[in-house]
């Protein structure tokens, strides 16, 4: 039996259904927008290079001799072996038919959030995992943390951004490092009097902040805050006491292949790079794919099924463990 594919609808129809989909996933990757991209090598593997930094020229010059040439910077060669995700929902030829909304693009718009939600999640607990650890109160142990003596102050966000001056680390973007805070630590250090004297609110601009998660900046240091900022429920003092992560990210401290890091702008713009979002010919394909099976797709003799679905691939892998570190404390909440 012939049955309609999704390779059968037309490319705007496609291409509008997965421009839905990262639209609703794009909000929910907070933790992807701060990597380095890998590079396809030809050998079918993707790679992420970091050099290292030349040492302070002290000696001066010597008139009319040149100096000797100064060693080439230490390269050293990550490897990032992505792996696939997915999920689908299924719907039936009576939904379709009473049902008031659109059942793809509604579903699809469901799906989109899931899969911005899984993929940031799966970046969150790696680069979570292999960061440069430390707790806030000067504590030594996730279960040594306890509210409200061990908060999160302005003294514990000084100290990281410190940390990470102090190994000569980049900034992700212009002169400011990346933090990732849960709701709960953000209204924790608006209580701190410092902190707020000091904390500058991201200027309304459209819905940027919104869709950026960016609230402000404090001490060259962009803030997000993010429901998705890990929170290790329990595992406090007494094991009654939920602890949470802020994570401090520099330029280059992990790198990913697939679907994370995307901005706004690209899935607006359809571009650079991803003016048809479906792959058709001489393009590239989306990190992301919108699988659509229509009423009557394979074993479904009386068309009563469809299937909406979504598959992307990500690898994630750190590159330098000194340039992302990861304050473990806890908040207000940590005891509710």
């Amino acid at each position: 039996m012939a049955s309609l594919t999704q390779t059968a609808l037309p490319d705007a129809v496609k291409t509008m259904y997965e421009r839905r989909l990262l639209t609703r996933a794009i909000p929910r990757l907070p933790h992807g927008k701060f990597g380095m991209i890998a590079r396809l090598n030809k050998m079918g593997s993707y790679e992420l290079r970091k050099y290292g930094s030349l040492a302070a020229m002290t000696t001066a010059l010597t008139e009319g001799t040149t100096p000797a040439e100064q060693a080439a910077p230490s390269a050293t060669k990550v490897t990032v072996t992505p792996s696939f995700y997915g999920a689908w929902i299924g719907y039936t030829d009576e939904l379709d038919m009473t049902n008031f909304d659109p059942i793809v693009s509604e579903i699809s718009g469901i799906l989109g959030e899931q899969a911005g939600v899984s993929v940031d999640t799966i970046i969150r607990d790696t680069i979570t995992a292999g960061a440069t650890k430390d707790y806030s109160a000067n504590q030594t142990a996730r279960g040594n943390l306890d509210s409200p003596q061990h908060d999160i102050t302005y003294a514990d966000f000084v100290k990281q951004v410190a940390a990470l001056e102090g190994e000569n680390a980049m900034p992700v973007s212009g002169e400011n490092f990346a933090v990732i805070i849960h709701p709960h630590t953000f209204a924790t250090l608006m209580q701190d009097p410092v902190f707020v004297n000091l904390f500058e609110q991201e200027s309304a601009r459209g819905n940027s902040a919104i869709r950026s998660y960016r609230a402000g900046s404090l001490l060259r240091s962009d803030i997000f805050i993010s429901s998705n900022s890990r929170k290790y429920v329990d595992l406090g003092s007494g094991g009654t006491t939920d602890v949470y992560d802020m994570l401090i990210i520099a330029r280059e401290a992990y790198g990913y292949v697939g679907m994370a890091g995307l901005t706004p702008e690209i899935v607006d713009n359809m571009g650079p790079g991803y003016g048809n979002m479906t792959g058709a010919a001489g393009k590239r394909t989306s990190p992301v794919e919108l699988i659509m099976k229509p009423l009557g797709y394979g074993d479904d003799p009386l068309n009563q099924r469809g299937s909406v679905a979504w598959k992307a691939t990500l690898g994630v892998v750190l590159t330098n463990a000194l340039w992302i570190r990861s304050c473990e404390h806890t908040t207000v909440f940590s005891d509710d």
